[in-house]
């Protein structure tokens, strides 16, 4: 108990630091807080950026007159001049005034597609900043699936998988570093290969963005941004930190590392390392072989000039993933061994990723132009009888590239942009078991975005043309030997599809005034099947399956209508959203309840049928008290979806899921953030094939963070209490849900961060 003690001392006593010549503040527009503003001390070559509530503080300013420039994207630039005291803490609240280019236009939330901020799509912005989220287990997905309409489908800590507005698996997705993933495509049990080191912040766009993005924007994207600090920075820049999670005894250590030079260049860096035992359920039941860890490090160089700027960025990825057992709740069958080991032991995935990008864009006044070139190596194994044999072994390299051009100039905008990919598909030639061919995918697209604001009401539309080929091709010695046989058995063991056709979107964003704000919306998006869907034909290590595709799948076509609402006025801001969508050839996977008699697998198909998805999202926040000290949000989801004609339910749909949150600041200076959240799932009765009614739960988060200044410096400590109910409870989109595998229990997450 005294260390507790002490450590609560430690974490919420005063700064032991006076600093003299400090500012502070909070930066405003239209009496809403503008996050990731940008202060500059121009004499001095320093500065910060404001959080997620707009508020900011630099400390350690000589004494004497200096000027202060205040920027954002999409607002006028402030410059102040002031002067500083010795001791003096002085506090000064900026407001900001949004600039005529964005009246016009608005910002560009994506550079590769020229996509707006004032788009008729639904796009949220969910901030990877903060003490209280860092660490989370389960990466960016952990923090991403509280967003009212995205949610995530778990296979243990580790893998989460997003879904969309009841759409999930390949029908998401994922722009990380201006690469589109598609390394999670493999199946569901595997995930998406990334974590939030170094990112600042995610763009959700709900709905289909098929038209931006191409297959697999069926349901919508997840746009990453990294988190460029050392941009604003002379001097050596970053952060270094731990955090350790009771749950697991996990422990993950990070850092980042940067700055710019006088020429405009600049160089960075990002790692971690994560390792996690296996985790305990709400009954203090250890869940057998739920253990993983991490290695991430992620390089960045490049120049940053005002009409031109380019980066080059290097990242590695090395997963080593703990597969639970179907049979881990049965006492006898569970893999569980001592609290703390971390051992891997079978069965397990090793997953690396080696992901290099480059970015460019320039800007005049009559053309801005984006290039993105990339390529992305992931390579997985599936180890399960022995470690020194690969069950099952899967390579990938993706070549992604983007060009597009914008023309800024007149009433009507215009974008034209090509977008493709080069995919090489393998098994390694070692693995014991095959589950597809080796394959060859070559895809392009063409697509025309253009808008017109009229001043009220901005008009946006969209349209886009896609080719894609597939080759699945069984040659291989290895698939000759093992007898494996593609759709028709073609006696050349090779086999081509072809996928093409049109999607488009057209909508509209009214402001009736300044306080209420309509967006609506109508797109198509499309999905061509993947591998596993087309061409499965084997067992899937690490499960009790024998999976089969099907070759004669269409792509799958979407047509959605989306409206959403948004009112704001002085410290409230509130929105709704509906949509409904139809969606044509819709693939799901399901039990055939037939077992094969030489191994004792059951079999797995891939089907296709016609679905209807429909439901609504809210998001209610509520800012009280001297410079929004206090914030009240309740927010909410709700989604369903049903077979054509039958009106039969289709399968993992998530249940109701609400959010009330409370969070506060205290003290004079702001340095003690408290929040708790509280999450209700409701009991899903609405199920589909091969599924069982799952029980609702309500979960508590509380935590905690306070910043202590140290001298030029700052160090945040944070306290999380993740079910501090202990809840046991099995979530109805948990891949193991039909094994009753239960969720994690009551974690506390203790986090040190120190700035510099």
């Amino acid at each position: 108990m005294k260390y507790l003690i002490y450590l609560a001392l430690f974490l919420f006593g005063t700064n032991g630091y006076a600093q003299s010549g400090e500012l502070s503040g909070v930066i405003l527009s239209e009496n809403e807080p503008v996050p990731f503003a940008n202060i500059y001390i121009e004499d001095l070559k320093s500065g910060t950026t404001t959080n997620e509530f707009g508020s900011y503080s630099l400390k350690n300013i000589p004494q004497g007159t200096h000027i202060l420039q205040i920027s954002a994207v999409g607002y006028e630039t402030v410059k102040k001049e002031i002067s500083i005291r010795p001791n003096q803490k002085l506090k000064i609240d900026f407001r900001l005034e949004i600039s005529s280019s964005e009246l016009s236009e608005v910002l560009i939330i994506d550079e590769q597609s020229g996509l707006a901020r004032r788009t008729p799509y639904n796009v949220s912005t969910i901030s990877m900043a903060g003490i209280e989220n860092k660490g989370n287990p389960n990466g960016m997905m952990g923090i991403l699936r509280e967003v009212p309409g995205i949610y995530g489908a778990e296979f243990g800590q580790g893998i989460v998988k997003p879904f969309i507005r009841g759409l999930g698996f390949s029908r998401i997705v994922t722009i990380y570093q201006g690469n589109k993933l598609e390394n999670h495509q493999w199946g569901a049990d595997h995930g998406l290969g990334i974590n939030d080191l170094g990112i600042k912040s995610v763009d959700v766009i709900k709905g289909p963005a098929s038209v931006l993005y191409g297959s697999g924007a069926l349901g919508g994207v997840l746009l990453s941004k990294d988190d460029d600090f050392y941009l604003n920075s002379r001097k050596l820049a970053g952060n270094a930190g731990v955090t350790f999670n009771s749950i697991s005894n996990g422990l993950r250590t990070y850092g980042s590392l940067g700055k710019s030079y006088k020429n405009d260049m600049f160089f960075a860096v990002n790692a971690a390392y994560e390792t996690h035992a296996d985790y305990k359920n709400g009954a203090g039941r250890i869940i057998g072989n739920s253990r993983f860890n991490t290695q991430t490090i992620r390089l960045h160089t490049g120049i940053e000039k005002e009409n031109f700027q380019n980066k080059l960025s290097l990242t590695y990825n090395n997963q080593n993933l703990g597969i639970i057992s179907d049979e881990e709740m049965t006492e006898s069958q569970s893999l569980a061994t001592s609290r703390n080991d971390r051992d891997m032991q079978l069965p397990f995935q090793e997953v690396e990723d080696y992901l290099i990008s480059y970015n460019q864009g320039t800007q005049n006044e009559n053309l801005e132009s984006f290039v993105h070139l990339s390529h992305h190596f992931n390579e997985r194994k599936e180890i399960e009888t022995e470690s020194s044999l690969v069950d099952l072994g899967l390579m990938q390299h993706h070549t992604f590239y983007n060009f597009r051009l914008r023309f800024p100039k007149g009433k009507i905008k215009h974008s034209i942009g090509i977008q493709g990919s080069f995919k090489r598909n393998d098994n390694l030639e070692t693995a014991q078991k095959f589950l597809i061919p080796n394959a060859r995918t070559f895809e392009s697209g063409i697509y025309y975005l253009s808008s017109l604001d009229l001043k009220s009401v901005f008009l946006q539309g969209a349209l886009r043309y896609d080719y894609r080929t597939v080759t699945a091709d069984a040659t291989s010695a290895a698939l000759v030997a093992y007898n494996f046989i593609l759709p028709g058995n073609p006696e050349n063991r090779r086999l081509t599809k072809t996928f093409s056709g049109i999607t488009g979107s057209f909508g509209m964003t009214t402001k009736f005034n300044k306080n209420n704000t309509l967006k609506l919306n109508f797109s198509t998006g499309f999905r061509a099947p993947d591998l596993a869907e087309l061409f499965s034909n084997g067992p899937h290590p690490g499960t009790s399956r024998f999976e089969k595709g099907n070759e004669n799948f269409e792509r799958e076509q979407s047509f959605q209508a989306d409206a959403n609402y948004s009112y704001r006025k002085n410290d409230f801001q509130g929105q709704i959203s509906i949509f409904g969508s139809r969606i044509n050839n819709y693939i799901f996977f399901a039990s055939t309840d037939e077992i094969r008699e030489e191994d004792g697998l059951e079999i797995w198909s891939y089907l296709q049928t016609d679905a209807d998805f429909y439901g609504m999202e809210f998001d209610l926040k509520h800012s009280w008290l001297k410079n929004n000290r206090l914030e009240t949000a309740i927010s909410g989801a709700i989604v369903r979806a049903s077979e054509k004609g039958s009106n039969e339910n289709i399968s993992f749909i998530p249940p109701n899921n609400y959010n009330a949150e409370i969070s506060y600041f205290a003290l004079e200076d702001r340095t003690l953030y408290l929040f708790s959240k509280l999450r209700l799932i409701e009991t899903q009765n609405r199920v589909g094939f091969n599924e069982k009614k799952t029980p609702g739960y309500v979960l508590l988060n509380l935590g905690a963070s306070k910043k202590i200044n140290l001298k030029k410096n700052n160090m945040e400590i944070g306290i999380t209490l993740y079910n501090a109910l202990n809840k046991t409870y099995v979530d109805h989109m948990s891949i193991l849900r039909a094994f009753n595998v239960s969720s994690p229990g009551r974690n506390l997450m203790l986090n040190l961060n120190y700035n510099f």
